[in-house]
């Protein structure tokens, strides 16, 4: 089976959870004999084509149609919330002879695939990546912040090129990784194929971690006890709330973050809490990491626990990540994290804003009690190994488009 995927942006330098989940089935299925391509923006990367690990990766030119639009609104845009125009998108999925094209991304994009689809006269599948359902007011609010004051000259253009169309109600099939969205979609789109594909993960990559001691390659001191968050740099993630948690604590603790950053805004109000508290010395920041960079299993490896204080969260990759690593993990109670996490057997749950000293507590409860730790870091070991390789998950996915592509030619 011929696939294509469709991503708003794939940028190596700026990597995260939809990149991650596009990338690992792309390369998975390819493997599966299924060959598979990547189609996205320039958004964010300096290469248009490429072909990396087999897997050929297309770029086009976009833009955004509001005016006036500076250079530093499109870069906010490109980091979270854009929703461009691709002139080059639907010409070139259309003559990719595929057999099913799998859409990671909404808007123009969106429809633009639809419309691909409709013309090769096959069926398109869509994932539902950033909670759809439960984005909160103000984070919507927040993204399209940089659109104040403009002129949406897009809408005209769309009602004239007819892409003003609901591309996710007429998919012929929905994705979600979170368990959380499942009964919303079919509540939202009865009748629809729909079904719960979690996200996977490189099991032996980050378990089988023997490398440089990751302390000494970013410069922390080697008494210090590590707390790690790997997540974007952005409000969605509440770090702003973990300094207050690391604070609690003292000495010898050190939190370190890892992610790239997709509000600046965001990341500088994080370095001044961080200063203000007079915890700089003890706070590192890593502007993100490449996908196959062995700093992130390192970090994982140095851990004395995963921290995810999330608003909101569809899945949560990075849980797996810790668990593959032997790392006991504390999370929020939201989201896709609801139903991944077993409290008190794989995890813990701690309130996700206003409650530092909980946080504060179930980590000092994991680092003086090695039997609790042991119990949790090893139910979550086999729980991982059990359900989330991407051999399983992309089994499940090669299952759901052959459904799809059943469905469709009988209609």
């Amino acid at each position: 089976m011929r696939t294509a995927h469709i991503i708003r942006r794939f940028a190596f330098s700026e990597w995260g959870g939809t990149e991650s989940v596009v990338w690992n089935t792309a390369r998975t299925l390819q493997k599966k004999g299924n060959p598979s391509e990547i189609f996205a923006t320039r958004a964010l990367s300096p290469v248009q084509d490429e072909v990396k690990n087999e897997i050929q990766i297309h770029r086009f030119d976009y833009k955004y149609p509001y005016f006036p639009l500076s250079k530093e609104k499109v870069r906010i845009l490109d980091k979270k919330g854009g929703n461009p125009v691709v002139p080059g998108l639907r010409k070139a999925l259309k003559k990719g002879e595929f057999d099913i094209l799998h859409c990671h991304t909404m808007g123009r994009m969106a429809a633009e695939t639809r419309a691909a689809a409709k013309r090769l006269r096959v069926p398109y599948v869509m994932t539902l990546h950033g909670g759809y359902f439960d984005v909160p007011p103000a984070e919507i609010k927040q993204m399209v912040k940089p659109l104040k004051g403009t002129f949406p000259y897009g809408n005209i253009r769309d009602r004239l090129l007819g892409r003003r169309i609901d591309a996710l109600k007429l998919a012929n099939g929905i994705v979600c990784v979170g368990e959380n969205e499942l009964q919303p979609a079919k509540d939202h789109f009865p009748g629809k194929l729909i079904i719960h594909l979690p996200n996977g993960v490189n099991y032996d990559y980050f378990h089988d971690y023997s490398g440089t001691d990751f302390r000494r390659q970013v410069g922390i001191r080697p008494d210090r006890k590590i707390l790690l968050c790997v997540s974007r740099i952005d409000y969605q993630k509440n770090q702003l709330m973990l300094p207050e948690v690391l604070a609690l604590l003292g000495e010898p603790w050190h939190l370190v973050f890892i992610g790239a950053p997709t509000a600046e805004w965001y990341v500088d109000k994080l370095r001044e809490k961080v200063r203000l508290m007079n915890l700089t010395e003890r706070v590192t920041m890593i502007n993100g990491v490449p996908p196959d960079s062995a700093l992130l299993p390192a970090a994982y490896h140095a851990a004395s626990a995963f921290l995810l204080p999330s608003i909101h969260e569809p899945f949560g990759i990075v849980v797996l990540e810790a668990w593959s690593s032997g790392t006991p993990v504390i999370v929020s109670q939201v989201g896709g994290l609801r139903t991944l996490v077993r409290d008190g057997e794989t995890g813990f749950f701690a309130p996700t804003e206003g409650a530092p000293d909980e946080w504060a507590a179930l980590i000092r409860k994991l680092d003086e009690d090695a039997d609790l730790r042991g119990r949790i870091t090893e139910a979550a070991d086999a729980e991982v190994r059990e359900h989330y390789s991407w051999d399983i998950i992309t089994d499940r996915l090669l299952d759901f488009y052959q459904e799809v592509q059943r469905v469709y030619r009988r209609r």
